[in-house]
């Protein structure tokens, strides 16, 4: 059996990138970025864990992906505007590669922080999903 961490991650990234109301309102999704990066944008990973979720007749985990938000905005409201769009994205259910089935998908937490400097917002979204082979 294989994880299906990287096939999930591939498939929220496809959909948040391809989100034309996310893509109107931030500088990309990212699974790393530089110090010249533009604000506002995503990204996606940092903080993921993966449980088994198995019966004796299939295979499963249980993951947790958290997506991070970036903004220099004053204030938390363009943060919390882009994590209501990463909700209405992730609303529907995500199609996986590598013959994996989401049979599960739940926004967990989500939370708009200050950084040290004062001026970037840092907004966390953890997301569990239940997710077997087929």
């Amino acid at each position: 059996m294989k994880t299906a961490i990287l096939s999930l991650q591939t498939a929220i990234y496809n959909r948040l990138s391809n989100d034309i109301q996310l893509a109107a309102k931030i500088t990309g999704v990212y699974d790393a970025v530089d110090e010249n990066t533009v604000f506002p944008y995503v990204t996606l990973g940092n903080g993921d864990t993966v449980n088994n979720w198995s019966t004796g007749t299939w295979y499963g985990e249980e993951l947790t992906h958290t997506i991070h938000v970036w903004s220099r905005y004053k204030g938390k409201k363009e943060a919390i505007e882009i994590m209501n769009l990463i909700i209405n994205a992730l609303t529907q259910p995500l199609s996986l590669d590598g013959g994996f089935l989401v049979e599960f998908t739940q926004l967990e937490f989500m939370e708009v922080l200050s950084d040290p400097d004062d001026i970037t917002r840092h907004g966390v979204m953890r997301y569990r999903f239940k997710i077997r082979n087929l």
